[in-house]
């Protein structure tokens, strides 16, 4: 019967309108373990929305196995570009902060490519440092660069930001199952989605050394939007970072010189 019900399953999920119904079975199947039951019961939390990294416990990026503690911003694979590119440009031996850090899936992969680097991690929610600092993270408490210790302001190489940046009066037209269990704190991003990211752009310029780099995962026209605060931080632009299907995900930016106060 077990094996049976995991193409069932599989036909349900892909009726339902799950892009990856097979694979999303076998995962689910494996965190059953044999059981039956478990593996229905299981099952019925997934159709019903809930993300899947939640009931299987993990979530996969960029070759790494993340833990993702329910209630916890699930990692998604278009950030695992702006999570390799800020790895190409952290040192062996530099700094790096994640602020927004969620699971700690980018400060995983950082510490993962660069294990001689020093890699911090902040978030605002108690649950997020709990389960990044489960995945090895050397996370902190507090909001955006607050908690990050004196002695690294303006010595770090590498920031990077996944913060939430969807406007406002866009959130309605997310997946319809998003706020039945994530919280829209992880995706407001104000009226035009920029309110976040240009907090987290000042708090870049105020702990970049001269040459790093942040890297700020955003949406549509945002990094239109945000040229004004990077050319006054003083930030010039290397790249926009795209997704498989060409939509601008991410901006790269180094800090060139000291903004003028």
């Amino acid at each position: 019967m077990y094996d049976r019900f995991v193409p069932e399953l599989a036909e349900r999920l892909a009726a339902a309108g799950f892009i990856s119904a097979r694979e999303e079975a076998q995962e689910l199947r494996t965190a059953a373990g044999g059981d039956d039951e478990l593996l229905a019961a299981l099952a019925e939390r997934r159709l019903a929305g809930e993300p899947l990294a939640w009931i299987v416990g993990s979530a996969e990026f960029c070759g790494l196995r993340v833990r993702v503690a329910p209630g916890v911003y699930v990692p998604r694979p278009h950030t695992e570009g702006l999570a390799l590119h800020a790895a190409g440009r952290l040192p062996a031996d530099g700094i790096a902060v994640d602020v927004c850090t969620g699971s700690g899936a980018v400060a995983a992969v950082l510490a993962d490519r660069r294990p001689g680097a020093t890699v911090l991690a902040t978030d605002a929610d108690e649950r997020s440092v709990a389960c990044a600092r489960a995945n090895g993270v050397d996370a902190r408490i507090g909001d955006l660069f607050a908690p990050l210790p004196a002695a690294v302001r303006g010595r770090v190489d590498v920031v990077t930001a996944v913060v939430p940046y969807v406007p406002t009066s866009e959130l309605a037209s997310l997946q319809r199952d998003t706020f039945a269990f994530e919280s829209h704190l992880a995706y407001d991003g104000g009226p035009d989605g920029t309110a976040v990211l240009r907090r987290a752009l000042a708090g870049a310029a105020a702990v970049l050394r001269p040459g790093g780099a942040a890297l700020l995962e955003l949406g549509g026209e945002q990094a239109g939007l945000l040229a004004a605060d990077l050319g006054r931080l003083g930030f010039a632009v290397d790249a926009l970072l795209a997704d498989e299907d060409g939509d601008v995900r991410g901006i790269e930016a180094t800090l060139a010189r000291r903004a003028v106060r």
